[in-house]
């Protein structure tokens, strides 16, 4: 009774004092210290990782059981001591948003101390989420693409293509048979999906990139606003010893065969990538920085519609991040990194054209910034404190022309995807921005007993707020007319009569930007009952207030989702 008083007080104390957002960047390490099969209070657990600033110690609790939270992922060294027992070292991989766990059976010391220490195994998955953790080094293995699709694409439980469209998986993934607008995608605990459709941008750079973790079903309570699931990427830090790395991947339209039909020669234009990456260390265990570049110039082949004329899209693009973990105090760490992108386009064009003055010259800068705190209060208690802004914008995105002869688009009508005479949009009324922010703080306890078992409890509340500002004109003069279009080779001439159209879409009053907040609260216990028998049980609200371009309500509703998860061990081997 004793024992469930104070877990029944520990969950009340947390719900009052969590005020949080669910930046998860980071992993936890569980596990029971026994003599003889009997939980074992008291031992000293000890650990160490490359990828840890310092060490980090606590005490197993009444029923042998210990719990460390917010851990950067890597790999671990645990040290387990009590005074009369020999020391036994165990080796356990943490993977990002993931819980590892490593037991040890201590005995009683012999005359001659020894140090027992297993050899390195894969991590038994501490909770019923169903997750699959993609390294880096493995996607360098395998003849995929080095970045955050190609992560998904790996997992169980997603299948290619956007709503219709498999026949373009880059289009996006159902994740659990969810839209693949309705997942989560999370670069160092910022949000980076397109705020329109939800598909995740790559604000990352291929080698800096340490992992992926894949959600996809009895996902904690500490993330929401998805019906499929989750993906976070976490990027590389710095250490204690200096490292880097340099890339050069090339490519040339030349080399590739010839499309069917296809009269013109590909240009013969090299195409280079280049990533640098370099991490180390200002002050050992006190200050790391990590730092990574991506230049890219590329040149790809295109032909405009049915007049098949060739033209060559240039792009240039930057990639530059830069992060630094720091430990203000032995119990108090703070990871600060940035990326910014610079994205120019030369010969661009968003539909099907059939002339090349439908091209555009465009920029399309993006960036995010992510904050990240946690402090040790005790032994058993954590805060963890977060803040992440990303921004993005079309810059020049339309036609360069306003008067009504050249910024006027002419459309066929047997073919509303087929444009020319000007480009779609207007590039010169003012530029399309589409951002998000979101901030945090949240509490984790843990919580060894004898009877009740052992409970990793976090809690909190978090705000996420989204930005649209765009007035979507349709042209740059808002004119467009539908007709039908004469061809002769690559010569276009407009036809008017009696089933042309033309259209006026003029913008009376313009956009102060959309305004979407979600204000949501979670409380979510990953409880290991005993040896066979676990929970993952949580509760999650979630508060929608969204305004429209002209200051309209919206939205303005709320809803609970319970979160549970059941794990059942049948063989003793683990749980299942």
């Amino acid at each position: 009774m004793k024992q469930f008083t104070k877990f029944t007080t520990v969950l009340s104390v947390l719900l009052l004092m969590a005020i949080s957002v669910s930046a998860q960047t980071t992993a936890s390490l569980t596990g029971t210290a026994t003599s003889e099969g009997t939980g074992l209070p008291g031992v000293t657990v000890t650990i160490s990782s490359p990828s840890l600033q310092g060490t980090r110690s606590t005490v197993t609790g009444d029923g042998g059981g210990y719990g460390f939270q917010a851990l950067p992922p890597g790999e671990y060294t645990v040290r387990f001591e009590l005074e009369g027992m020999q020391p036994t070292t165990r080796r356990v991989r943490v993977g990002l948003a993931q819980t590892a766990r490593a037991d040890a059976d201590l005995r009683f010391s012999a005359m001659t101390e020894a140090i027992t220490v297993t050899a390195a195994a894969p991590a038994v998955i501490e909770t019923s989420e169903i997750t699959t953790n993609i390294s880096s080094a493995l996607l360098n293995e395998l003849p995929v693409q080095r970045n955050i699709l190609a992560a998904v694409s790996l997992s169980p439980s997603v299948a290619p293509g956007l709503a219709g469209r498999a026949d373009n998986p880059n289009l996006g993934f159902s994740i659990s048979g969810a839209a693949s607008s309705d997942s989560v995608f999370l670069v160092n605990g910022v949000v980076v999906g397109e705020n329109l459709r939800g598909q995740p941008h790559n604000l990352f750079i291929e080698d800096a990139v340490q992992e992926t973790t894949i959600m996809t079903g009895g996902v904690s309570a500490e993330f929401g606003r998805f019906t499929g699931g989750v993906v976070s990427t976490l990027t590389k830090s710095g250490g204690n010893e200096f490292s880097g790395s340099l890339r050069d991947s090339f490519t040339n339209p030349s080399w590739t065969a010839k499309a069917p039909n296809q009269t013109a020669e590909n240009s013969d234009v090299l195409s280079e990538v280049y990533e640098a990456t370099l991490g180390g260390y200002a002050v050992r265990d006190r200050l790391w920085f990590f730092g990574a570049g991506r230049m890219t110039e590329a040149t790809q082949p295109f032909f405009t519609t049915l007049t098949n004329i060739p033209y060559d899209r240039l792009r240039e693009e930057t990639r530059l991040e830069g992060k630094f973990t720091g430990q203000i105090t032995s119990k108090h760490n703070l990871v600060v990194s940035y990326l910014d992108i610079k994205d120019d386009l030369q010969n661009d064009s968003q539909f099907n054209i059939m002339d090349t003055a439908s091209l555009i010259n465009r920029s399309l800068p993006n960036s995010l910034l992510a904050v990240l705190y946690n402090g040790i209060v005790t032994n058993n208690l954590l805060l963890e404190g977060s803040y992440s802004k990303k921004e993005f914008a079309f810059v020049g995105s339309g036609s360069q022309f306003s008067d009504p002869i050249n910024g006027t688009l002419l459309v066929d009508i047997s073919n509303l995807n087929r444009r020319y005479w000007t480009s779609t949009f207007c590039g010169t009324c003012g530029d399309e921005e589409r951002n998000n922010d979101l901030w945090s703080l949240k509490s984790r306890y843990y919580l060894s007993s004898g009877r009740m078992g052992n409970h990793t409890i976090v809690a909190g509340v978090e705000n996420f707020a989204e930005e649209r500002l765009s007035n979507n004109h349709q042209s740059g003069s808002d004119f467009r007319i539908i007709h039908t279009v004469i061809q002769n080779g690559t010569e276009l001439r407009p036809r008017f009569d009696g089933s042309t159209v033309i259209q006026w879409n003029p913008i009376f009053s313009f956009s102060e930007g959309t305004d979407l907040q979600t204000q949501s609260a979670f409380i979510n216990d990953k409880w290991d009952f005993n040896d066979r028998l676990a929970f993952n049980i949580g509760l999650r609200y979630d508060k929608n207030d969204a305004q429209d371009a002209d200051g309209n309500v919206v939205s303005d509703d709320s809803a609970i989702s319970p979160r549970i998860g059941i794990q059942y061990d049948l063989t003793g081997n683990g749980r299942h």
